[in-house]
């Protein structure tokens, strides 16, 4: 199998090489139908081993269940993926038993200082890791 093709990413005197080819993985947590966790797990594992390792997430895909989800593929390939998540759609944490949609938890949009810092800090906790590679106020 051919490697994905790389770029330079950054400003100059901090930049990176990532693959032209993304992975967004919002549809493994929310909005798409039924999730499955292992099958997901094992998404993730085979796009590291074929190079595709810039990978999109955020706090709002199923509630933080999304940043959860890449941890598990992230704890032992961590020096293999660019990580980058979003924050600014504002939500409610659902409950253990949570089985409605999760655009009802949506309160609304912020950027607001506090609240980036805030919400950097429950994203690392939730990916497992201790630097977030691109992080960015979502749409």
């Amino acid at each position: 199998m051919s490697a994905i093709p790389t770029i330079e990413f950054g400003v100059p005197g901090d930049k990176v090489r990532v693959p032209r080819i993304g992975l967004g993985t919002m549809g493994m947590s929310a909005f798409y139908g039924a999730v499955d966790d292992s099958e997901s797990v094992k998404v993730l594992n085979h796009a590291i081993d074929v190079g595709c390792t810039f990978w999109d997430t955020a706090d709002v895909y199923g509630a933080g269940h999304n940043e959860r989800l890449l941890s598990q593929a992230l704890k032992p390939r961590r020096n293999k993926v660019f990580v980058c998540t979003k924050f600014g759609v504002a939500h409610k944490e659902p409950g253990p038993d949570f089985k409605g949609n999760f655009d009802q938890l949506i309160t609304g949009i912020c950027g607001k200082p506090d609240y980036v810092r805030s919400q950097a800090e429950v994203s690392l906790k939730r990916l497992g890791i201790d630097k977030i590679d691109l992080y960015y106020q979502h749409r």
